[in-house]
């Protein structure tokens, strides 16, 4: 597999696990209050008696009947909050939130003071997202009992929730003033503290919450994350492993283990983790997308290929997974099999212009230029403000001597990407390669404008100055401005020693070129330079070893091939 591609592979797993693990997953939601005891409603029989059989079918199950005899209770007492309040909860339960919420709203007018008629339209407001409404209601039972405790632990999650996190840590503590022993007020504390990046807090009120609960599964999950954000993966493992103990069918629990140690670059770990999470589920697709991620990165590609099309024969639109799998074939060097994966990623993909990116690739490597150059204009027509789709297109061209085309696509891109310095330094070799090293010249100053510490630009102008023997002390100082920034450049290295070449300074020539083939030993040119120099100095035994690797490199030079001959007549010659 190559550096890239693993680079590529390893940080897409870390991504994976930095979404499963951000500290932006959301508070938990309060629930609506469990309703308390119910008192007889009156001196009103008929509606005590319908209130009675009521709460039987209620006790029984039968939903329905006790709806009906909640209501004919509520008729023949009709001002009663506390019926209200009931039937309010059963309509909730039923799943009519519009009728319930009316109830509870007549139930708090009918008894200002009544919390637990407060406690459930507050709930009612949060189930029909009306937050504004259940902040309000909550405040009002704090006003009625400033030690609500459930008032206290609503207000401060939806503080929270709405970011107002120094209201929402006040509610909470007043919390832990009435009730120390409080789990929740401990843990949504933490929580709080998470959002807010006090970890050292959120961790202190996590540690409270677990000596409650030993085995509060949610507290040992976040307090590993906190682990994990400070850079403590071992307690993070650790953390998760304990709840692993307690429950090992807990399988955000496996995932997050599984991050952890794809982190640390353990990957043979985190597999483990996955696979144990994937058997604990049915159709896990994220789960078995990061197992076939882990396979890729293994060199295990049949494996991962296997994974990648279970994902697709559940989820054959999950565009993402189906472009590791074109990428799996084309690290096999199954290039027909990529290629099909990647054209059944469709144009209004968000991956399609990467999918036409790497067919182009595909293309190009097996030299079919025209296809690649076709792929690209698709991903143009896709993307038409990309300037990196530009250049790839140019370099198409160039590699088809279409220097008019490539030279006229940069500088369409440059009518938006006015700035980007790499669209001038490309416009400028390609100038060079038609021909017109002045105009090459102009877009290179102005790459400098841009960027006057971009090494390969003041390379380039000075290796052409001194290529042909002009403005060779601007030369030299130039490439010795782009030796500073690259200094084991083996390719700059050569101008230098080609500018001295050129000064006629043979010796320091022959210094500098023997540092650039040892730095670059399999660039043809370089070589050729290099047995230049040594020609110079008579050194023919040097020079034609020089000449005879540069050919060795590239056959077609045809010049280097004269130069060997001459250099081979000379020899004879008494």
């Amino acid at each position: 597999m190559t550096f890239g591609r693993r680079v590529f592979f390893y940080l897409l797993l870390l991504s994976l696990a930095a979404a499963s693990c951000s500290t932006a997953r959301p508070l938990l939601k309060p629930q609506i209050p469990p309703r308390a005891d119910y008192l007889p409603p009156g001196p009103q029989a008929e509606a005590y008696y319908s209130f009675l059989l009521g709460q039987m079918y209620q006790n029984t199950g039968q939903m329905d009947k006790a709806l009906q005899q909640y209501q004919r209770a509520l008729e023949k007492d009709p001002s009663s909050p506390y019926l209200q309040t009931h039937l309010a909860a059963l309509y909730l339960k039923q799943g009519s939130p519009e009728k319930a919420l009316r109830l509870a709203e007549q139930a708090v007018q009918a008894d200002p003071r009544n919390i637990q008629a407060h406690l459930l339209l507050g709930g009612l407001y949060l189930s029909t997202n009306q937050r504004e409404k259940a902040i309000q209601t909550y405040q009002t039972i704090l006003q009625i009992d400033p030690r609500s405790q459930e008032a206290l632990l609503f207000l401060g999650t939806l503080n929270a929730e709405t970011k107002n996190y120094e209201q929402a840590v006040a509610n909470l503590k007043t919390l832990l003033e009435v009730d120390p022993q409080s789990l929740m007020g401990h843990y949504y504390l933490a929580r709080v503290y998470a959002e807010m990046k006090r970890f050292d807090d959120a961790k202190s009120h996590y540690q409270s919450a677990l000596q409650i609960r030993p085995q509060f599964e949610p507290a040992l999950l976040d307090l590993a994350l906190i682990y994990e954000i400070q850079g403590e993966s071992e307690k993070a493992i650790q953390a998760l492993k304990d709840l692993l103990a307690m429950n090992p069918a807990n399988v955000e629990a496996h995932e997050r283990l599984g991050q952890v140690y794809i982190r640390q670059k353990k990957l043979n770990e985190a597999l483990t983790e996955f696979q144990s999470a994937e058997k604990l589920t049915i159709q896990n697709h994220e789960v078995r997308t990061k197992i076939g991620l882990i396979y890729f990165e293994q060199g295990r590609f049949d494996d991962a290929i296997a994974q990648f099309a279970m994902v697709l024969s559940s989820r054959p639109d999950d565009h993402r997974v189906r472009y590791y799998l074109a990428t799996v074939h084309e690290e096999k060097k199954d290039f027909a099999r990529a290629m099909e994966e990647f054209k059944k990623i469709p144009s209004n993909s968000p991956l399609y212009v990467d999918a036409q990116l790497q067919q182009a690739f595909i293309l190009e490597k097996q030299n079919q230029v025209e296809e690649a150059i076709q792929a690209l204009k698709a991903a143009i027509r896709a993307k038409p403000d990309n300037a990196d789709l530009y250049r790839f297109l140019s370099s198409l061209y160039e590699k088809n001597n279409q220097y008019p085309e490539g030279i006229r696509l940069l500088q369409e891109a440059l009518s938006f990407a006015a700035q980007d310095e790499k669209l001038y330094f490309s416009l400028g070799v390609l100038y060079d390669k038609a021909g017109n090293w002045q105009e090459c010249i102009v877009q290179m100053r102005k790459v400098l404008e841009i960027k006057p510490d971009h090494p390969q630009a003041l390379n380039y102008i000075g290796y052409t100055y001194a290529d042909r023997g002009i403005n060779l002390d601007e030369a030299e100082k130039l490439i010795r401005q782009a030796l500073e920034l690259k200094p084991d450049d083996g390719y700059i290295t050569d101008s230098l020693g080609w500018v001295y070449f050129r000064k006629g300074e043979i010796g320091r020539a022959v210094a500098e070129l023997e540092k650039a083939h040892q730095l670059a030993p399999e660039d043809p040119v370089i070589a050729e330079h290099l047995g230049d120099a040594y020609a110079k100095q008579n050194e023919t035994e040097k020079a034609l070893q020089m000449y005879e690797r540069a050919l060795q490199i590239d056959p077609k030079k045809a010049e280097v091939q004269e130069k060997i001959k001459k250099l081979r007549q000379e020899k004879k010659r008494p």
